[in-house]
Parts: structure tokens; sequence; C-alpha cells
């Protein structure tokens, strides 16, 4: 019997393959099952890690959303820091320049208070030298008083002297003349008047007198009397004339011949040489009348007794 070695070699090759088909494809098999279970581990790993990135992306975002809040907020505090720190800023220029303005009033006040100050020392020097002079001032008006009280003394001693020695049958015609002679107010001073204007001193007032006597409630008492003095400083009799002039003042002194008899008064005293009472007198006169015209006389009198 003869034996194919090729048919037997094809049929063992056959056999073989078979073989190794059949152990390649259990081993296939094993390795497809461990590999769907690979890929199962794999697919679940995926699954896990994909819920994983879900996750931490939730959470990034939720981790963001907070950033940026916080972000927000910080930046809102800060703007807010920045409003108040502005805020802080003005009012602290504010309160510089309120400092700066009161500094500057401060200086002004002190500057004032110094004028002020150098106002009152002068006020206080002006005071002293007015309190001076009113002290001397007072001295000379005691001193006028005084000169005229012994001027009035005086010429009381020599009326009286006079009257003593006067023939009393004399005093009876006057009287006798005075009783016949009837002559009204105006008549009297308008005769009084001539007579002063004659030169007729002593006569003429005798009749101002005469008028004083018979009408006491005349308008022209001041007159009369102003021109009694008068008539003494026509005679040169400054000291009889400086009594009656004072009797103007004291006795008339809303009457109109105030001023010409402070005025006369003063140029009497200048005349006997008592240029103190003078003075005072006249400065008198323009201090209560500055306005009137002897006044001026007066002011331009003082400045020739310099």
């Amino acid at each position: 019997m003869i034996i194919n070695h090729n048919n037997m070699k094809n049929k063992l090759f056959i056999v073989l393959i078979s073989i190794s088909l059949f152990g390649f494809g259990c081993a296939m098999h094993k390795d497809v099952v461990t590999l769907d279970n690979r890929i199962g581990e794999m697919r679940l790993r995926v699954v896990t890690a994909e819920n994983e990135i879900n996750r931490l992306k939730a959470l990034s975002e939720g981790l963001r959303v907070r950033a940026d809040e916080i972000s927000r907020a910080g930046d809102e505090k800060e703007k807010n820091l920045r409003g108040q720190s502005a805020g802080q800023r003005a009012e602290i220029e504010a309160l510089k320049e309120n400092i700066s303005a009161l500094n500057g009033k401060l200086e002004e006040i002190n500057h004032l208070l110094k004028q002020l100050s150098k106002t009152i020392e002068e006020s206080d020097r002006k005071i002293d030298g007015r309190l001076v002079r009113i002290e001397e001032e007072a001295g000379t008006y005691r001193t006028y008083k005084d000169r005229i009280a012994r001027l009035e003394q005086y010429l009381s001693l020599e009326a009286k002297e006079k009257a003593g020695t006067q023939d009393p049958t004399v005093a009876k015609n006057n009287d006798q003349k005075e009783i016949t002679i009837q002559i009204t107010e105006d008549e009297l001073y308008a005769s009084a008047l001539k007579t002063y204007d004659k030169g007729n001193y002593s006569t003429a007032r005798e009749k101002f007198q005469e008028l004083m006597a018979k009408y006491p409630e005349s308008d022209k008492m001041d007159n009369c009397q102003f021109w009694i003095g008068e008539s003494f400083y026509q005679e040169k009799w400054y000291e009889k004339a400086i009594l009656e002039y004072q009797k103007v003042i004291e006795k008339y002194p809303k009457g109109n011949k105030v001023q010409a008899a402070l005025l006369k008064q003063g140029l009497s005293f200048y005349n006997i040489g008592d240029k103190q009472n003078a003075t005072l007198v006249l400065n008198e006169l323009i201090q209560k009348y500055p306005k009137s015209n002897e006044a001026i006389v007066a002011a331009k009198k003082l400045k020739g007794f310099k």
C-alpha cells in the first residue's frame, strides 16, 4: 500500500491548522472577553472621569462666580473707600481753608486790637491833658470868680463912701423929679441911648437904671444892663464894667446881649492886665456861641494875646 505522503502532509497540515485555529479560536474568545471587560472598565472610568470633570467644572464655575462676586464686592468697597477718601480729603481741604481764613481773621483782629490799644492810649493821654486843663481852668475860674467878688466888694465900699458924702437934699430933689416926670418905657429907653451916644455916660446910666426900676418886667432889661456896663467901659472903669457885664450873663442868660457881654468882659479883663481871665472868658464865648460874630472877634483877639 502505497502511502501518499503528500496527501498525508496535506491532511496533517489541515489537521494542524484546524487544531491551531481551534486553539487560536479559543484563545481569541478569551481575549475578546478580556478586552470587553477592559473596555467596560475603561468606559466606567471614562464616565467616572466625566462625572468628576463635570463636578470639577461645576465647582470651578461656582468658585469663579464667587470670585466674581468677591471681586465686584471688593471693587464696590474700593469705590466706597475711594469715595470716602475723596470726601475726607475734601473735608480736610475745607477745614484747611477755614483754618486759613480764621488765621487771617485773627491777624486782622490782632491788628485792630493793636490800633484800638494805641487809640485808647492816645485817648487816655488826651483825657489826662484835658483833666489837667480842666483843673487849671477850674482854678482859673475860681480866680475869675474871686476877682469879680473882690471887685464887687471894692466897688460896693466905694459906692457906700460916695453915698455917705451925698447931699440928702439932692436925693430928695431927684425923687421929686421922678414923681413929677412921667414918660413911657420906649421914650425913656430911646432917651437913654441918645444920651449914651452923646457921650454923657453917667446921665445915660441913670436913665437906664430908671427904666429898670420903673419897668422891671420890660423886655429891655438885659439891654439896659448891658449899656450900663458899656457906659463904665467907655469911661475906662473896667472893674465896674466887668461886674455889670456879669449881671447880664447871670440874670439874663437867654437874652440877646450875653455874647456881647462876654466879649466886652473879656476885653475889660485884658485892659486891666488880667490876661488869664480874659483868655478864659473869650474861650467860654467861643465854646458856647461858636457861630456868633462875637466869637469871631474873640478868636482874633486871642491870637493877638500870643
